[in-house]
């Protein structure tokens, strides 16, 4: 079967252009261009819109991706069972992660793998937990760290227990205390990354029946941890997060104490390629060990 077609719509959606591909792949614009349109043309739907600024998938080709993604992946898990039979562990990794995990943990994970097999290239996609999830879910990666909220479907690993800490700024009422009161998140103003929709810090909210007093919502961590620099509010967020940040800011824990449970997920391990299934086993190595936990 002849894939060039399909490869080139992956890596047009990925890279939101004609010539993004093109470069990806060692083609030319106009080659890509023609792929594409033929492929338009086989499945008589149109995959993208094309503007002068690039390329974006309309509907239906959103719709089409996880399944032409799919084609292209079987394509090139066959070549890399074949080096496996040789011997060789070869491959790519798409790794969707929580940007705390890509930052305290994948860096040394990396450099050791990447040091006993070197014929494995891996890409970092760093977001939030729902476009983790998505990512995962829609086969757009190969594997996930992040929180199990049973909101996906494959296979889980506990990995390593991280608390959840507060961080306040230096001229706040809290900067003297040994801990922030959880109860107290309903009448000072909080600032929540992820746009608000941070399930980790929801759950606990849930648990004690806390209506949190919400005043700012960020996508990005690192913004919130500035607007509390700046005494804006209170920000909770995972322990690993502040592993990236340096701001004048006062870590505390909470109290009542709480902690989530970091892991690894990939859609189904059985039909995995050799270089994901070695990738999981070594990091399952590297991270789950009982005294770590």
């Amino acid at each position: 079967m002849d894939t060039a077609r399909y490869k080139a719509f992956i890596a047009a959606a990925k890279g939101g252009s004609f010539m993004a591909a093109a470069s990806e792949m060692n083609y030319t614009a106009s080659a890509v261009s023609q792929l594409i349109s033929a492929l338009e043309e086989e499945l008589q739907v149109t995959l993208f819109w094309r503007s002068r600024k690039g390329v974006s998938l309309t509907s239906d080709g959103k719709r089409l991706y996880p399944l032409i993604y799919n084609i292209v992946r079987q394509e090139q898990q066959m070549y890399e069972a074949a080096a496996e039979i040789r011997g060789l562990i070869v491959g790519d990794i798409v790794i969707a992660a929580y940007p705390s995990i890509c930052a305290a943990w994948l860096p040394q994970i990396l450099h050791d793998f990447q040091e006993k097999y070197p014929g494995v290239r891996i890409r970092i996609d760093d977001s939030i937990r729902q476009d983790v999830v998505d990512a995962l879910s829609g086969g757009r990666a190969d594997v996930a760290f992040l929180t199990n909220h049973h909101d996906f479907s494959g296979e889980w690993t506990d990995l390593q227990r991280n608390p959840i800490v507060a961080l306040v700024g230096p001229d706040s009422e809290y900067a003297a205390m040994d801990a922030f009161p959880l109860a107290d998140c309903e009448k000072i103003p909080i600032i929540q990354s992820s746009h608000g929709n941070d399930k980790d810090i929801s759950a606990i909210y849930e648990k004690y029946g806390l209506t949190p007093n919400i005043v700012y919502t960020t996508r990005n961590s690192s913004t919130a941890a500035a607007m509390v620099e700046n005494n804006m509010g209170v920000l909770m967020v995972n322990e690993l997060s502040t592993h990236m940040w340096h701001f004048n800011v006062k870590v505390l824990p909470l109290d009542p104490p709480q902690s989530i449970m970091f892991g690894i997920a990939v859609s189904a391990l059985s039909t995995a390629s050799p270089a994901v299934k070695t990738f999981v086993r070594f990091t399952r190595e590297r991270l789950s060990a009982p005294e770590r936990l």
